[in-house]
């Protein structure tokens, strides 16, 4: 599996053009200049902001401009952009999913843009708070654009990994040729601003799906179910887990499966368990005082603005591995709310999604990425969580 991966922004994570358009096309409108459609812009991103105005603005007047004309453009560009960056810009459908799914899996990311850098870090931030990036480069002074290789090195050196083990996924030639001449791998993919074929010179992926399938490209292992208790537990947790079920007489199912990482896996196992399995976040604000295990249906995107307005409380943000572990007792892709009968979770809030709260079953890990637990949500609501004095909020 890919260890590293160096993300282009625009065009391949989200879908900036029509930001992009409005912002550049207030500039031309300031001038009295004849403005151009989205179709006309997909061909003029890609190579940096003053690039995209510089073609801009020679399109409406029919010659080069001169370099002081588009500085002011620029200046009027990036003013109005700044405001509007994320009126309309969103990530491509499946991709927070996929970056989530790669970071359970320990794969290290990057992002590698020609997008200026303030812009670069604003959306990252905005649309992947819980990702960890390892670098977030963008168009920065003394830097070179993509496709120079040093955004390549720069990245290999934050990473501490090797060429072999890196993967450039873009969406544009240039992205290709930064790959190339930083000495790594690539994959095109199909559903950016210069949508690119398959070559033998990279791979290509038509959708996120095939994204996924070069990405990990693995076979996944589901057991068939069993309603007993592992015969060895491999965490304190895990054997809380199955004690506090015996006790209270609760029944239940489980599948023992290779770590479920990606969508794909959790299909898998929706499929053996007979129900959707449900993601869960572990959140804290900022001074790392108060702490929340939300548990939430697999494909609905989490949104700090929702949950913070939800249960009236100031933002939030993805605790970190150290509180994942001593707080809730797990790693960081076996997070659960069944972490509620350890006495030092008693701090941790539990939280649902009124999906979840009215569903008849409830799945998730059982503490493990190894082995995922069925139980039915009457008994999570009226006997598990009460025997650990946990009153969940359901949002």
């Amino acid at each position: 599996m890919t260890k590293l991966i160096l993300w282009d922004l625009d065009g391949t994570l989200i879908d900036t053009i029509e930001d992009l358009s409005a912002a550049v096309n207030h500039a031309l409108e300031m001038r009295g200049l004849p403005l151009h459609s989205v179709s006309e812009y997909r061909g003029m991103v890609g190579h940096g902001v003053r690039n995209l105005v510089k073609q801009a603005l020679e399109a409406s007047v029919g010659q080069a401009p001169v370099e002081a004309d588009i500085d002011a453009a620029l200046s009027d560009f990036k003013a109005y952009y700044t405001a509007h960056i994320d009126v309309h810009t969103r990530p491509y459908p499946g991709i927070q999913e996929l970056l989530s799914d790669l970071h359970a899996a320990g794969v290290k990311m990057a992002v590698a843009s020609n997008k200026f850098q303030a812009g670069t870090e604003h959306l990252i931030k905005e649309f992947f708070p819980e990702i960890p990036f390892v670098a977030i480069l963008g168009n920065r002074d003394g830097y070179p654009l993509k496709p120079d290789p040093e955004i390549v090195a720069e990245v290999l050196r934050a990473s501490g990994l090797q060429k072999e083990d890196a993967v450039m996924v873009g969406d544009s030639g240039t992205d290709m040729r930064t790959a190339a001449n930083g000495g790594i791998a690539g994959i095109a993919v199909g559903w950016g601003y210069r949508p690119m074929g398959a070559t033998a010179e990279y791979r290509y992926a038509g959708s996120v799906t095939e994204l996924r399938t070069l990405l990990f490209g693995r076979e996944f292992y589901v057991s068939e179910p069993m309603p007993t208790p592992p015969q060895e537990f491999n965490t304190p947790l895990q054997r809380a887990v199955y004690e506090a079920l015996e006790r209270l007489g609760i029944p239940f199912t489980r599948v023992d499966t290779d770590p479920g990482i990606t969508m794909e896996d959790c299909a898998h196992i929706d499929g053996a368990l007979g129900t959707r399995i449900v993601k869960t976040v572990f959140v804290c604000n900022r001074q790392q005082t108060e702490f929340y295990l939300y548990a939430m249906p697999a494909d609905k995107p989490f949104v700090t603005r929702d949950f913070c307005a939800a249960l009236g409380i100031p933002r939030v943000s993805f605790a970190s591995g150290e509180n994942l572990q001593a707080l809730t007792g797990v790693t960081a892709g076996a997070t659960t709310i069944l972490s509620a009968v350890l006495p030092q979770a008693a701090c941790v809030h539990i939280v649902l999604d009124r999906a979840v709260a009215e569903a008849p079953w409830f799945a998730c890990t059982d503490g493990t990425p190894t082995c995922f637990v069925r139980i039915s949500t009457h008994d999570l609501l009226e006997k598990y969580l009460p025997s650990c004095r946990a009153v969940p909020a359901v949002i």
